[in-house]
This record gives C-alpha cells, sequence and structure tokens, in this order.
C-alpha cells in the first residue's frame, strides 16, 4: 500500500513540474464555471450559497444524489447550462491528466521527456558496455539517475530511471538532465570521441559536478585527465592490470570480483567516520572497527583527495570518509 501512495505521489510531482500551467489552466476554468452556476442557483432557489456551490459540484460530476433540486423553472435552466458546460469542462480536465499520464509513460520509455530529477541524481551520458553490465546495480541503490544516450527506448522499466533519448554531444539533449544539480555525472560512450566532447563540455559548462568517465582508449583517458575530469579509467587498462596481477598472485581477479560483487555479504563500501574517532589517529582507527564492527578500514578520504593505507599516524579530521571492507 506504502509503495503504490509513493508512486502516486511521484506521478503528482511529475506532472506539476511540466504540466502545472495545463492543469491549472483547465482547472481554474472548472472551479470558475461551477461557481457562478452555485451563486446563480443560490439567488435564484434561495438557498445557501454552500448548500448551492454542493449542488453545483454534485450536478457537475453527474453524480445526481436528488437531494438538493431546482423548484422553479429559472433554476432548471440554471442546472441545464450547468450540465451542458461544467461536465463538459470536467471531461477535459480528466482527459488532460489522462493525455499527460500517457506521455509521460511514453516519454519514459522512448526518451522524449525532460529528466524531473532535479536534486541528487546521477547523470549518465552514454551507453557503453560497462554501463549496460552497472545498470541494475547503480538502480539498486537509493540514487535516482537520469540517462542519456542515442538507443531506442530505455533499457529498464524503474521509477528511479529517466530515459532521455539523443546524441550526448548535444548541448540541448544534454541540459535536459539538469547535471548542475546532479551528486554525480558519469561519462561512457562506446564512441570515446563522443566521451571526450562530452566531457569537454560537462566540465566547462559545470565546473562543481563531480565526474566519472570510463573509456577504452588510455590515450583519451590522458586527455580527459588533463581537463579536470576527476576520476576517469579505462576498461582496457583496469582489465589487463586485474590480468598481470592474476598471474603474478593467483585469486587476484576473484578478491576484486568479490569486493565489487554485490552478491557477497563483504565488499568494498564508504562511511562517514564515527564521531568518537575524529582526532584519533589510522591506527586507533584499524582497531575500533576490527574489533567492534568486525571490519576492516584500507583508506580515507578527504576531499577530493584518497589516501590508500595511510600512515598509522595519520589524524582523522572532521567531515573525512572511510574506505573500509566490511558489510554492503
Amino acid at each position: 500500500m506504502l509503495n503504490i501512495l509513493l508512486k502516486f505521489f511521484n506521478k503528482l510531482n511529475i506532472i506539476s513540474s511540466r504540466h502545472i500551467l495545463d492543469l491549472l489552466r483547465v482547472l481554474f476554468i472548472l472551479v470558475l464555471i461551477i461557481s457562478i452556476f452555485a451563486f446563480l442557483f443560490s439567488y435564484y432557489e434561495r438557498i445557501s450559497i454552500f448548500k448551492a456551490f454542493y449542488w453545483a459540484v454534485e450536478t457537475s460530476t453527474t453524480v445526481g444524489y436528488g437531494d438538493v433540486v431546482p423548484v422553479n423553472n429559472t433554476g432548471r435552466l440554471i442546472a441545464i447550462g450547468l450540465m451542458i458546460t461544467g461536465i463538459g469542462v470536467l471531461g477535459l480536465f480528466l482527459a488532460t491528466i489522462s493525455s499527460i499520464m500517457i506521455n509521460l509513460k511514453f516519454g519514459r520509455v522512448f526518451g522524449t521527456m525532460e529528466s524531473y530529477f532535479y536534486n541528487n541524481h546521477i547523470v549518465i551520458l552514454g551507453y557503453s558496455n560497462s554501463i549496460k553490465e552497472s545498470l541494475s546495480d547503480i538502480l539498486n541503490e537509493e540514487d535516482s539517475v537520469t540517462l542519456v544516450a542515442d538507443i531506442d527506448k530505455s533499457p529498464i522499466d524503474s521509477s528511479k530511471l529517466i530515459f532521455i533519448r539523443g546524441r550526448i554531444i548535444d548541448e540541448s539533449v544534454i541540459s535536459k538532465a539538469h547535471i548542475d544539480k546532479a551528486k554525480l555525472c558519469v561519462v561512457s560512450d562506446e564512441d570515446d570521441s563522443n566521451s571526450l566532447i562530452a566531457g569537454v563540455y560537462v566540465r566547462t559548462n559545470y565546473k562543481n559536478t563531480y565526474i566519472v568517465a570510463l573509456v577504452n582508449r588510455k590515450e583519451i583517458e590522458k586527455a580527459l585527465r588533463d581537463i579536470g575530469i576527476n576520476e576517469v579509467f579505462s576498461a582496457s587498462s583496469f582489465s589487463s592490470k586485474i590480468l598481470a596481477r592474476t598471474v603474478s598472485h593467483r585469486g587476484a581477479s576473484l578478491f576484486f570480483n568479490q569486493l565489487l560483487d554485490e552478491k557477497f555479504r563483504e565488499g568494498l563500501t564508504e562511511r562517514d567516520v564515527d564521531r568518537n574517532l575524529i582526532g584519533k589517529n589510522f591506527y586507533d582507527l584499524i582497531g575500533y572497527y576490527k574489533e567492534k564492527k568486525d571490519e576492516l578500514p584500507v583508506g580515507i578520504k578527504r576531499g577530493a583527495v584518497l589516501s590508500i593505507n595511510p600512515d598509522g599516524k595519520f589524524v582523522i579530521n572532521e567531515g573525512d570518509k572511510l574506505i573500509l571492507i566490511g558489510k554492503k
């Protein structure tokens, strides 16, 4: 039941953000017509304005309980006028809502709508093989996702995913994703040149957005780093490094797979540091988390700087993030 209510309010939010003018226009006309006929009915039938308004709503919605009826010809003419106009406008109002919901449904599937996620969402530009494989896992988290890609229809039917169809090098398409309010932007297209162009555009126009890029060629990886993309890596170099480690250390690939696989209970995760550890050193941190929570700290993230296995005397500051191997 709660899930149904959440979906309902989510749809109301979509309507209000995209079609509020259309709905308000029709609703205003409907309320105006009901109010005028209620006033006329109250005046000529000599009843209270509240009772007349109740009658007008009852008549325009075709409920017709019959508890309030006109007793003279003038009242009957007013009733006829309301039946003709009020019912028609009410039908238009309901048809407008139906049209909006149908358009939203098709828009979600075929990518013809603008994203209605306006805050703290994730924007993905491109639909590379890496995105195909990881999109479901990303949606399993709590974040809402806006996907911009030049594909025929949405790859996944999810209330947390908005699909926008178009080329990621088209500025008018990218603007629909509201990157300025996103918590993260991921750039990863099958064509590395598109990823480079999109990366340059996003970095230039959204300077405060954290950007991650996944490419195929190492030369593109270097170019993206040079323009200030926060995190860049190539699938080929990542795979080759794991392969090299596996050759010299058997089981290395199993280690990395288990760290990143959602099916395993333990894995790599990021946490806020417990407040009682602020001012303590990294040695104290390891002892506390291993003893109290049976988890293993492996690094500290301070702003944009990540320190893996820092010195034992490394002092923990307020705002630091803890990277650890523990319960997901």
